[in-house]
């Protein structure tokens, strides 16, 4: 009788008891939703995927028919589609009794990265996507150099107030970690300020004819100093 009187005074008892309670409710619970509402997962809907097959996307998410619908976690198969590097947000819902839906945002590339002698897609967040497919973007502007996956979107963010220059960007090169040269049509060299980035490309804008355009014999504007424009002409010194 002491011995039964100390167990339950004892709160390792009680802790046992609640524990053994909680687990057995759960057990129950989850064998109730799979076995008596049946809740087998019979069918995966995707939506918002156009670059990612949906073959890829059930692959990485782990899910297996007819496998228990609770027993598949819905953070889980969120983070592994999220480390597919098209995919930049999902949302995963379970829909009873068999159904899981699960919704992709795709990134969508601004620019093409060349690194090593490789071509990549790029994102507005500096993210770099696998290279196959980029034949399907030869519109967008090629980037280059350390650091220009990363700073592509400001320059690009600018370039779009003035669509006579953007229409005409063929390249951008990033200069030492910290400014632009840019190539337009005809092969024009324009160098680019570290700072003052709108001023400068809206005096390129300035000095263009109505089309954008530049006198062919131009090889090099130089907009580096806020005061001055600096051109170079073919088989000449330089003007300003």
């Amino acid at each position: 009788m002491n011995f039964i009187r100390s167990l339950f005074k004892s709160n390792l008892f009680w802790f046992l008891c609640v524990f053994l309670c909680f687990f057995g409710v759960h057990r129950y619970t989850n064998f109730f939703k799979s076995r008596v509402l049946n809740c087998l997962i019979r069918k995966v809907e995707f939506d918002g995927n156009d670059k990612v097959p949906e073959a890829l996307l059930y692959k990485v998410s782990g899910i297996k028919y007819h496998s228990d619908i609770f027993s598949v976690s819905v953070q889980d198969v969120k983070s592994k589609l999220e480390n597919i590097a098209w995919i930049k947000s999902v949302e995963v819902q379970r829909k009873l009794p068999d159904t899981f839906y699960i919704r992709v945002t795709e990134r969508e590339p601004i620019a093409i990265l060349q690194s090593k002698y490789k071509l990549y897609l790029l994102d507005n967040q500096g993210k770099v996507l696998e290279h196959d497919g980029i034949g399907d973007f030869g519109n967008l502007p090629i980037v280059i150099g350390d650091g220009s996956e990363k700073n592509a979107q400001h320059l690009l963010f600018v370039l779009n107030q003035f669509p006579k220059i953007r229409k005409q960007l063929v390249c951008a090169t990033f200069i030492g970690k910290r400014r632009w040269n840019i190539k337009i049509n005809r092969g024009i060299i324009v160098k680019l300020p570290e700072k003052h980035l709108k001023h400068a490309i809206s005096v390129l804008e300035e000095i263009s004819d109505d089309n954008g355009f530049f006198k062919e014999e131009i090889v090099e504007i130089d907009l580096r100093m806020l005061d001055r424009v600096v051109i170079k002409k073919k088989n000449e010194g330089q003007s300003s």
